[in-house]
């Protein structure tokens, strides 16, 4: 699949953006990453990884446009919070390696992680206001705490991987150190028992995963309602 490759080695399975155009999330990206993600058992272990100076610079922006142009501007927007909720909602545990540009669903993947590494250079960014959506703050306060997350949302303000490290969300590293520390993360969870791991994930935070979920369903209901609505002069915005 064009951008993105899945390899599955042991219980490991590895889906590795190539890192052509920043790693932007277009339709077959969200495919593949959906189409892997839905595929894990609780036996197996799920690792993002983006090739490349960014991890992820979030939306494919021309297809996005081409998508409002043509018409299609809800189904892209569902059919890219379905990737997202398929990694939000997979059965094994997930673990993301990122560096530079975490940008928009980019950014989300990175707060779906159970364990996310990021480099030094790291930073997030969620500018879904900017496009009209109300879109991404469910799934980001599993990483950010929510007034921060409000300020994000609101400002256009990034935040930068040392504060994520300071604070304990994501473990932090040298970008030369990336590779070989995520190794040895997804090496820890492999060695564990898959049954209570998986158990332990089912029972943290009573369902946390479940409730973001919901709620990040609830946030694209709304921002088709805004889309298919009427715009201040009273045309249908799509």
């Amino acid at each position: 699949m064009s951008g993105l490759a899945v390899t599955t080695v042991g219980a490991v399975v590895t889906v590795h953006f190539d890192g052509s155009r920043g790693n932007a999330l277009d339709h077959e990206r969200y495919a593949g990453l959906r189409a892997a993600a839905e595929l894990v058992t609780a036996d197996q272990v799920l690792v993002l990884r983006g090739a490349g100076r960014h991890f992820c610079t979030g939306q494919d922006l021309r297809q996005h446009e081409a998508a409002v142009a043509e018409g299609r501007v809800v189904e892209e927007l569902q059919h890219g919070a379905s990737a997202v909720l398929a990694v939000l909602r997979c059965r094994g545990p997930v673990v993301v390696a990122a560096q530079g540009a975490c940008v928009g669903a980019g950014a989300l993947l990175v707060a779906c992680a159970d364990v996310a590494v990021l480099a030094e250079d790291g930073w997030l960014r969620l500018p879904e206001l900017e496009l009209g959506l109300p879109l991404g703050a469910a799934v980001a306060e599993r990483l950010l705490p929510p007034p921060l997350v409000r300020r994000m949302m609101l400002t256009g303000e990034h935040m930068e991987a040392r504060m994520l490290g300071s604070s304990g969300a994501a473990r932090v590293v040298p970008r030369g150190d990336l590779d070989a520390t995520v190794t040895q993360v997804v090496d820890a969870l492999c060695h564990l028992d898959p049954g209570p791991r998986a158990v332990a994930r089912r029972l943290w935070g009573d369902g946390e995963r479940e409730r973001a979920a919901s709620a990040y369903e609830r946030e694209v209901a709304a921002s088709v309602a805004l889309l298919v609505g009427p715009d201040s002069a009273g045309r249908s915005r799509v």
